[in-house]
């Protein structure tokens, strides 16, 4: 949900925007856990808090497109024993084991705008990983 934040850098926002354009013209399925919403809501705070640029129509937006991007979302069931073991195997944080995990069990690919944790996947080539790519290399 890069996008919603005015401060990103046009190489993230742009293809994310095309990525969320894909997702509600149905073009795209999103995976996402049940727990997105605190993570995306807990990263607006953190930016509101540092003095980065969000807006109220900024907020605004992102609910609506939260609101309509359900009926594509959700439905996965994981645990946490599951993801506790992925992040153990795959040297990630938890919370990036759960959309990796989320990722590799539906064949699906998992987009990021996190550099670094692209590059250490890269270097560490798991034979396990899911597809993965940056967010800035997405194409509608």
């Amino acid at each position: 949900m890069a996008i919603i934040l005015l401060d990103e850098p046009p190489e993230i926002w742009r293809p994310a925007t095309a990525l969320i354009a894909d997702i509600m013209a149905g073009k795209v399925e999103a995976h996402v856990p049940d727990r997105f919403e605190d993570e995306v809501l807990g990263g607006l705070v953190e930016a509101v808090t540092k003095g980065r640029p969000v807006t109220l129509t900024a907020l605004a937006t992102f609910f609506h497109f939260w609101d309509k991007m359900t009926i594509h979302c959700r439905g996965f069931d994981w645990n946490a024993q599951e993801v506790f073991s992925a992040a153990l195997r795959w040297r990630v944080s938890y919370y990036d084991a759960v959309y990796l995990l989320i990722a590799q069990k539906l064949g699906a690919t998992y987009w990021t705008a996190d550099k670094k944790l692209l590059r250490f996947l890269q270097r560490q080539k798991f034979a396990d990983l899911p597809n993965w790519g940056w967010i800035g290399n997405y194409l509608s």
